[in-house]
């Protein structure tokens, strides 16, 4: 029997999880924490607001202003806000912010080496790009679940013929 698609990506998401929350525990930290301290981290540099943390993990600035206060708590990370409460303020990591994912990234290389054993780099790249096939099917799905249930027309769910960059987006918060 082939297997369920959803039970196997379940069963990597749990193996992933635990194995995550093992170490982040070490750290006092959570996995979103370590999602939005991730962020920080490989784009550093880069211009980082709650606005750009929130699109970029497709959920509400809200949930990631309510994280980042946290991280500010723990001394992980600082805001400079244009002015109270603006969603385009910076946000910054911190010294300690810095080495903590600096030992974590370490941990994530091994832990990616180990799963892509014995798998060549076409066959990773084929993966990377259905399962962002995959997730762009669920929300488009969910886009046209929601104009539905609001009394716009009906809409099918995905064919997989949409645009390529249409694809691209890598929300996984």
């Amino acid at each position: 029997m082939k297997e369920d698609i959803c039970i196997c990506i379940k069963r990597i998401h749990n193996q992933l999880e635990r194995g995550k929350n093992r170490n982040l525990k070490v750290h006092g930290l959570t996995g979103t924490q370590l999602d939005i301290l991730e962020y920080l981290y490989y784009g550093d540099g880069k211009r980082c607001t709650l606005a750009g943390i929130a699109a970029f993990f497709d959920v509400k600035h809200t949930s990631v202003l309510h994280v980042v206060k946290i991280l500010e708590k723990k001394e992980l990370v600082v805001r400079e806000e244009k002015r109270p409460g603006s969603r385009a303020g910076q946000i910054f990591l911190t010294g300690k912010g810095r080495e903590i994912m600096q030992e974590i990234d370490a941990k994530k290389s091994l832990v990616q080496k180990i799963m892509i054993q014995g798998i060549t780099e076409t066959e990773q790249e084929v993966l990377c790009g259905l399962l962002q096939r995959v997730y762009h099917n669920l929300k488009q799905a969910e886009q046209n679940l929601k104009q539905t249930e609001s009394g716009s027309p009906e809409h099918s769910l995905p064919t997989g013929e949409e645009k390529e960059d249409e694809r691209q987006d890598n929300g996984n918060f």
